[in-house]
C-alpha cells in the first residue's frame, strides 16, 4: 500500500529528521509485530524481532529508493529477521531433540483460525503462512527455508491436515 504520509516521513527521516522515524515506528508497529507473531507463533520472540526489525529499518532508511514503499519494504524485513531466527535455532539446535508438543486447542478455540495456526508446530507452520499470507510458491518456500520442493509440497499437505484437525475439532 502507497500511503503518502509515510512517503513524507521516510523522506523527512532521510533528510536528517530523526523523530519523523519514530511515526513511522508507531504507525507499523502492530503490522511488523502481527507478521512476527504469525512467523514465530511466541509473543516474546515477536516483540523481540519486531524491534530488531524496526532498529534495522532505522539505520538502512537510506537505502529504501521508493519512499512510497516503506511499509512493504519493513515488512520484508521483518520476514527476512523471522526466518533468520528460525535457521539459526535449526542449527543451534543440532542435537536430536524432541518436538515440541503442540498444544490442544479449548472448544470454544476450534474456530478461530489464528489460534490454530500458532498451535500447528514452527516446521508446517511457516510454510503455511508463506504460502498463504505472503503468496509464495513451493519452490519459493523451498529456496527460502533451504528445503526440497516435495518437502516443502509435503509440509504444505501436513499443516493443511493439521490445521483442518484443529478448525473441526469439538471439545
Amino acid at each position: 500500500m502507497n500511503d503518502p504520509m509515510d512517503e513524507n516521513a521516510v523522506l523527512a527521516q532521510q533528510g536528517a529528521d530523526r523523530a519523523a522515524y519514530a511515526t513511522l515506528a508507531r504507525t507499523h508497529y502492530r503490522r511488523v509485530f502481527a507478521v512476527c507473531f504469525g512467523m514465530l507463533g511466541n509473543v516474546h520472540d515477536a516483540e523481540d524481532i519486531a524491534q530488531e526489525t524496526l532498529l534495522k529499518g532505522f539505520l538502512s532508511l537510506r537505502k529504501l529508493a521508493k519512499p512510497e514503499r516503506f511499509e512493504s519494504w519493513i515488512l520484508r524485513i521483518a520476514k527476512n529477521q523471522c526466518i533468520d531466527l528460525l535457521r539459526r535455532r535449526k542449527h543451534h539446535h543440532s542435537l536430536p531433540v524432541e518436538q515440541e508438543p503442540v498444544l490442544e486447542p479449548r472448544p470454544q478455540d476450534n474456530h478461530d483460525l489464528e489460534a490454530a495456526i500458532q498451535r500447528l508446530p514452527q516446521e508446517i507452520r511457516l510454510p503455511l503462512v508463506l504460502f498463504y499470507f505472503e503468496h509464495r510458491d513451493a519452490g519459493t518456500i523451498a529456496r527460502r527455508l533451504g528445503i526440497s520442493a516435495s518437502l516443502a509440497y509435503e509440509r504444505l499437505r501436513a499443516a493443511r491436515e493439521r490445521l483442518h484437525q484443529l478448525l473441526t475439532e469439538r471439545g
